[in-house]
């Protein structure tokens, strides 16, 4: 079986850095945008297992992200889109929750609890 294809889209160059580490330790295969943009172009480009979204980003944010691509579906589909964010203000949490599949993860996870998490969301497929 070919290994789940995760795409991180996170600002902080740690966090991406620490998520993409610790997913390819597990065996994924993970690639990672910077900002809105980048990340935008790939999820149209589609065929992700997990996309890990952050809410916050330059250029565009997480539910500007989702909104275009409600808007204009993806080439290939992706399987789950899940928002990474440390926001506490209801009325952004509701609206990502509306946007995308559901589910919200804190940004601020140990590695640990990060591939606990995403075992969980690949296992719903």
């Amino acid at each position: 079986m070919d290994p789940a294809k995760i795409l991180v889209v996170e600002d902080d160059p740690f966090l991406r850095e620490l998520y993409q580490e610790t997913l390819v330790a597990e065996g994924y295969h993970v690639d990672t945008a910077q900002d809105g943009d980048e990340g935008l172009n790939k999820i149209k480009k589609g065929g992700w297992d997990l996309v890990l979204l952050d809410i916050i980003l330059p250029k565009l944010d997480g539910l500007e992200i989702m909104r275009k691509i409600k808007n204009e579906p993806p080439d290939a589909p992706n399987k789950k889109i899940i928002f990474l964010t440390n926001l506490d203000k209801d009325d952004e949490i509701k609206e990502a929750l509306k946007l995308g599949n559901g589910y919200i993860i804190k940004s601020q996870i140990t590695p640990g609890d990060l591939i606990r998490e995403v075992k969980v969301y690949l296992d719903k497929n």
